[in-house]
């Protein structure tokens, strides 16, 4: 019986092997795999069989045979029709929707205006937009969706959402009529597992994305996983503080004063008008305003102390900014390292600007429910963009 159960071990684990490597690699071919895993014909064989079965597997012809000749290899690629996720994102003033295969690719994207509309109107939106997704190529049709919230997520439950009053919902429970996995998760966090899926190689193991925008957020990998801390509250470092200076009466956490909103939100009141936005303060900035100018400046040295504190904390690889600011003038990057360079001139992290910072939480949420859908939770797997 044991020696049964220890027999059925190998062969999952085995599965999950080829698996992985049939997903990793643009194609590949029985023979490589089983060089590559160390294992017999017979048992590459049976394994074969069972993900081609599964419809896993894509043939696309012959491969070259081999220097001593003989057979022509076939040549075998992962079946990217196989399904696909559906992924949302709950921004301040927007829903954001994508479709993905299941290999990461991308084949739709939608933003629909959201302000002011409660809770209830966007799930609404939400069921609305599913049922409208029709994607016949794909073989076993929609296998999870994904949703990224700007707030603390655990046990996949919306625990504080600052920007959208989540109410009684239960969000994973009021889209379960879609019979697939609902899975929550924070923005930031998911755009870190973006990071390590679609873009990190496999020698960086640990890695940061530092989400700055409505509020700031940090998403922490370490040695490949993900790092969500005590109830999901990790990486919430737009909610630390600055030393006060000893007059101080009032300590306000960072991201009230150097988020992206709350930039906007002291110019308009310094310039007295109604509304400004990240174009018309980009506006301001590139003529040379002096009030823009100057809270730029103020803006670029906190997002430096940030990231300087981050790495002096974990001590990543890489770390990913995702700053929409920063992406309309990538310049910005250019002082930002010169201001880190003034606080720390040697082992200095890279520093890198995303390139998905409009989208890396969908991104990451597809990459999620394709670890999911393939039991392959706890293995390194690389997603197409």
């Amino acid at each position: 019986m044991a020696g049964s159960i220890n027999q059925d071990a190998m062969r999952d684990l085995n599965l999950k092997l080829m698996l992985q490597m049939l997903f990793n690699r643009p194609q590949t071919s029985r023979i490589e795999i089983a060089n590559h895993l160390k294992l017999n014909k017979s048992t590459i064989s049976s394994l074969y069989t069972t993900l081609s079965n599964q419809g896993y597997i894509s043939e696309i012809g012959q491969g070259m045979s081999s220097e001593a000749g003989g057979r022509r290899p076939i040549l075998i690629k992962f079946n990217r029709h196989y399904g696909y996720s559906i992924n949302f994102e709950f921004g301040h003033h927007h829903l954001r929707m994508m479709v993905n295969w299941i290999n990461g690719e991308k084949i739709s994207f939608s933003s629909t205006p959201v302000i002011d509309q409660p809770i209830e109107a966007i799930v609404e939106m939400m069921k609305i937009q599913i049922h409208q997704v029709s994607i016949p190529k794909a073989t076993h049709g929609l296998l999870g969706i994904s949703i990224a919230i700007n707030g603390i997520v655990d046990h996949n439950q919306v625990v504080d959402s600052p920007f959208i009053d989540m109410g009684s919902i239960n969000l994973a429970d009021a889209l379960a009529e879609f019979g697939v996995p609902v899975m929550l998760e924070n923005e930031a966090n998911l755009a870190a597992i973006a990071a390590s899926d679609y873009l990190i190689h496999p020698t960086e193991r640990n890695i940061i994305a530092l989400d700055v925008h409505n509020g700031i957020g940090a998403g922490i990998i370490i040695n490949h996983k993900l790092y969500r801390g005590r109830h999901g509250q990790a990486g919430e470092v737009g909610r630390s503080i600055f030393y006060p200076e000893p007059q101080a009466r009032v300590i306000r956490p960072i991201e009230e004063s150097f988020s992206e909103d709350a930039l906007f939100d002291r110019l308009k009141d310094i310039k007295k008008i109604a509304h400004l936005d990240r174009d018309r303060f980009l506006q301001y900035y590139r003529s040379d305003d002096p009030e823009a100018q100057q809270l730029m400046l103020e803006f670029i040295n906190a997002i430096t102390f940030i990231l300087y504190n981050l790495d002096q904390s974990f001590s990543p690889d890489i770390i990913y900014l995702q700053s929409r600011i920063v992406g309309e003038i990538p310049s910005l990057i250019d002082n930002i390292e010169a201001r880190y360079a003034e606080l720390s001139a040697t082992n200095q992290p890279a520093i890198q600007l995303s390139p998905m910072i409009e989208d890396a939480p969908l991104y990451g949420g597809a990459a999620v429910i394709t670890h999911q859908a393939l039991g392959l939770t706890n293995y390194d797997l690389h997603l197409n963009l």
